[in-house]
């Protein structure tokens, strides 16, 4: 049986105000579907995080719709499980969906009893497909499906281990789900899941009555000892991970033994980070790729970002390299009283005039300053947020 497995679109993407909707567009048109005609599996599986918000945009919502009823063209059954990105609104008409053997789940109904899948030659696998769920509703739809647990106070591993021992594994036997293996590594683009941080490290244990998992959540593509899988995010989505490789796993299940093979697919829009000096940055070939520009120059430049602009008009970050360092810095200080060395507002106001203007403020400036900072003042006592 040959299964094709992808996770993490995180349809309406954004990278620093950058909508991401037309290139994960030309992605979908170039090579997603191109990659389903030819190999044509027996089933295609995307373990989570459809969408990039639970509350998507309108545009959004009709890229995904498109994407379902291309997908329903070609005749590939498919199961896409929730993440916790997604929300019910990316499953709101999965009974329909199902008569084209899409099947959008949000719930456990394929969890205690799998969904049966039947290759071209008869093979049949059973796929026990979890979602993601918050601690207190998978709890709850639990004990819908007639489960009964003695202990008030679940952890999540307390109540995976509990479900997974009180149903009936049958084999061969996959489990599709969104969450992070212990021993797996996350990349950086991850969002923690709500509430839970650590405890959606499973621990590996827990899953031995299973020929191999299939996972998301994890946007770097990694396998571990054969048997968690995780085809990672098939596009880039951060300027700190833009040389990872990005594809789907190709997975065969023969003979009673499982292969895979790593699908590199080339994204549609490149990322790049450009580190010096300004005057250096200026001189470098125009590029169209979405650019983070991290300055070495040690005071601001005024109009760095448009000037920039003309050689990377892509730019979507631009920082002082100085200015990051200074951020661990205040972090550290957290607490202190910043009273005692609190900065003279003329001060910093004089020197700011003179780098912007290049001289020094004549006295009708002046004036307007000193009457609109005592204003400023006098307001911020009368409505309580001075206290000297």
């Amino acid at each position: 049986m040959r299964i094709l497995l992808s996770s993490d679109w995180h349809l309406g993407k954004n990278i620093f105000q950058k909508k991401l909707l037309s290139e994960q567009a030309l992605f979908f048109e170039n090579s997603l579907f191109p990659l389903l005609r030819e190999v044509r599996p027996d089933v295609f599986i995307v373990a989570g995080d459809i969408l990039d918000k639970p509350l998507p945009d309108q545009e959004t919502l009709f890229f995904y719709e498109d994407l379902l009823r291309r997908l329903s063209d070609l005749k590939i059954p498919s199961l896409f499980i929730l993440g916790n990105h997604d929300s019910r609104r990316s499953s709101l008409h999965k009974y329909f969906i199902e008569q084209a053997e899409i099947y959008l789940v949000d719930d456990l109904r394929f969890f205690p009893q799998p969904f049966v899948c039947q290759g071209k030659r008869g093979e049949r696998l059973n796929f026990y497909l979890l979602p993601y769920l918050p601690l207190y509703e998978l709890l709850e739809k639990a004990l819908t499906l007639g489960f009964s647990f003695s202990s008030e106070e679940l952890t999540f591993i307390g109540l995976m281990e509990e479900l997974l021992s009180r149903i009936e594994i049958k084999g061969p036997a996959f489990l599709v789900s969104h969450f992070a293996i212990d021993k797996a590594i996350f990349c950086g683009e991850e969002l923690l899941i709500r509430g839970y941080a650590s405890e959606y490290l499973l621990p590996e244990r827990l899953f031995s009555p299973f020929e191999a998992l299939f996972l998301g959540h994890l946007h770097r593509h990694q396998v571990y000892e054969d048997r968690f899988f995780y085809p990672g995010a098939p596009l880039p989505y951060s300027f700190e991970t833009y040389s990872e490789k990005r594809g789907l796993l190709f997975l065969e299940w023969k003979d009673s033994s499982l292969t895979s093979e790593f699908i590199t697919l080339s994204p549609p829009y490149e990322l790049k980070v450009f580190k010096g000096f300004f005057e250096e940055l200026l001189q470098r070939e125009r590029t169209n790729a979405y650019v983070k520009v991290l300055l070495e120059d040690p005071l601001p430049i005024y109009g760095a970002y448009e000037k920039l602009k003309e050689v990377f008009p892509n730019l979507l970050d631009l920082k002082y390299v100085e200015e990051e360092g200074a951020e661990f810095q205040i972090e550290e200080k957290v607490g202190v009283d910043l009273r005692e060395n609190r900065p003279d507002e003329r001060a910093l106001f004089r020197e700011f005039y003179n780098f912007i203007e290049k001289k020094e403020m004549d006295e009708r400036l002046w004036e307007v300053f000193e009457k609109h900072l005592k204003a400023f003042y006098k307001k911020e006592r009368e409505e309580g947020r001075l206290c000297q």
